[in-house]
């Protein structure tokens, strides 16, 4: 990957923004399933589907962001999906076990149109800000930020899941261990737990995972800043030889 590209302020800032949707990413594809089926207490098909509706949300936005692209520019396409990075990121924020999988599953869609205008935007304007030449090393440097943004969520979010959990266990000294939450993923061990200790597991799932979607709403924001920058660029192929 030769490293003059990253001088080019586009490439720069779209790559920026990849990395810290890399980490939204994986906040919510690796935990959404759980607070489902441990917390709302739903089936694994149900867990899916919620998921699933970012999986729909992105290629579909994917497919529209081609004319938004001809229509208002990249600049404000992928201004667009910023926004809805941070809406669907705060509804998981303010999401209550009451309020059911309908509301998880209408949280991940904001997030995968966020995402699919978001993506296509950066392809296309990484894209327009380099040589023929380079097209193919700069378009594979957005994918690594992605990814490496992925890498980095697995370990931040996870070691705020585990320390938000041990802290919620030591608080209310009871002496449960972070497996004692698998027993809350599965329906046959649900119902052969003590009443008070599944109502005690789930608060403290439910308090740690809306840690885990403050700090995703964190990097939605942060998205939406770093998009910001990328309006004073109009592709233009500078810095990139």
């Amino acid at each position: 990957m030769p490293f003059e590209i990253w001088r080019n302020k586009t490439i720069l800032f779209a790559n920026l923004v990849s990395l810290a949707t890399g980490v939204i990413l994986i906040g919510i594809s690796s935990y959404l399933p759980t607070y489902v089926t441990g917390v709302m207490e739903q089936p694994a098909a149900i867990a899916g589907f919620t998921l699933t509706a970012m999986s729909i949300g992105w290629p579909l936005a994917a497919f529209f962001s081609g004319r938004l692209l001809l229509k208002i520019g990249y600049f404000k396409t992928s201004l667009a999906g910023g926004v809805f990075l941070v809406i669907g990121s705060l509804l998981f924020v303010l999401m209550q076990p009451s309020f059911g999988p309908l509301w998880a599953a209408m949280s991940s869609f904001a997030i995968g149109i966020g995402m699919g205008l978001t993506s296509t935007a950066f392809i296309v304007s990484i894209q327009a800000a380099v040589s023929y030449k380079q097209r193919g090393s700069a378009t594979a440097s957005n994918m690594f930020m992605r990814n490496l943004g992925s890498t980095i969520g697995v370990a931040l979010l996870g070691s705020i899941l585990n320390s938000s959990l041990l802290r919620y266990f030591t608080e209310n000294d009871q002496n449960y261990t972070l497996s004692s939450i698998n027993n809350l993923l599965s329906k046959n061990t649900r119902v052969e737990m003590p009443v008070e200790a599944l109502r005690f597991l789930q608060a403290a799932l439910a308090e740690s995972l809306q840690i885990v979607y403050v700090v995703t709403a964190f990097f939605a924001m942060l998205s939406l800043v770093l998009i910001l920058g990328l309006r004073s660029q109009r592709g233009v192929k500078s810095h990139v030889k």
